[in-house]
């Protein structure tokens, strides 16, 4: 049996059909989060599915109109790369793609994310932003600032950004942020993939070699329809601003979130390592870094950065 039939059963009504000698299928649903017992696997009780419905019900009236399609899969190999695949021929703008178990997602520089099933949120949204090529570059950054909107909405205060995809609780990765151009169109239409832990950090853990924090550890109980209702709301509302009124306006807010400004850091840019203290990000969204030779400035996808 595979386990993408399972994940089926489980998306369609919480319990599921297996081969209680299947050991090698038993492990994969073990290592998605999935509980097991004789020749049943099972969602536990505190496990919320998506709900179309339930996320709409959390959309404020702009978002709710420009949003024509809401999309929820059981699983999928990654919901940026579909909606990549999609933008490459089409228009995905008002489209929202989540996923209850990504089996191959991405993050930033190619960097795999692991989404257990139905304990995380696994998110790419499609929107056209009417600003040059250039200036959407700041996109991301953006972004970070509209899933600390979102987070707050929920009761997730204290979050910080890690320039220039990172939203960190506590110094440990709570969320990535991943935005594609799929084809270089006038206005340009962006995926923007957004992960959050929801319940599932301890899974993610065993697979990453970096801290890893979770939305329940500051509510318990928190709705992840409630949560992807308030990203989806928070992303568009931010991105509308932006392409009104460019980054400027927001890099005050993003500064403010910034987890690294004014403290001492070294950033890797291809064979390059450079030291120094963290400025803010620049009107573009640039990392704005005061060297032993001046001030430097690095543009997102080229570093890492590491304190």
């Amino acid at each position: 049996m595979e386990i993408e039939s399972v994940f089926d059963e489980l998306a369609a009504r919480r319990v599921a059909t297996v081969d209680p000698a299947d050991t090698a299928l038993l492990r994969e649903l073990a290592a998605a989060g999935v509980s097991s017992d004789g020749n049943r696997a099972y969602l536990a009780d505190s496990v919320e599915l998506l709900s179309a419905e339930r996320i709409r019900a959390h959309l404020a009236p702009p978002a709710t109109e420009w949003l024509r399609a809401l999309e929820l899969a059981a699983h999928i190999p990654s919901t940026n790369t579909e909606l990549v695949r999609r933008g490459s021929s089409g228009s995905i703008d008002g489209t929202a793609l989540l996923a209850e178990v990504q089996t191959a997602g991405r993050g930033r520089r190619g960097r795999s994310w692991r989404s257990p099933f139905a304990r995380n949120l696994a998110l790419s949204v499609g929107i056209r932003i009417d600003r040059g090529l250039v200036e959407v570059g700041a996109v991301s950054l953006v972004v970070g600032v509209a899933v600390a909107d979102a987070l707050a909405a929920v009761g997730v205060d204290g979050v910080a950004l890690k320039w220039p995809n990172d939203v960190l609780l506590e110094g440990r990765k709570l969320s990535g942020i991943l935005t594609e151009l799929p084809r270089a169109v006038a206005p340009p239409e962006l995926v923007v993939g957004i992960g959050i832990n929801v319940g599932g950090a301890a899974i993610v853990a065993r697979e990453v070699d970096q801290g890893v924090a979770d939305v329940t550890e500051r509510v318990p109980d928190v709705s992840r329809n409630r949560l992807a209702g308030e990203v989806i709301d928070s992303v568009f509302d931010r991105c509308r601003r932006f392409e009104r009124e460019g980054f400027e306006p927001l890099r005050s807010a993003y500064d403010a979130l910034h987890g690294f400004h004014g403290e001492t850091v070294r950033v890797v840019a291809g064979t390059e390592s450079v030291a120094g203290v963290v400025l803010g990000v620049a009107a573009d969204g640039a990392l704005r870094l005061r060297t032993a030779s001046g001030e430097r400035r690095f543009s997102g996808g080229e570093v890492s950065l590491r304190a």
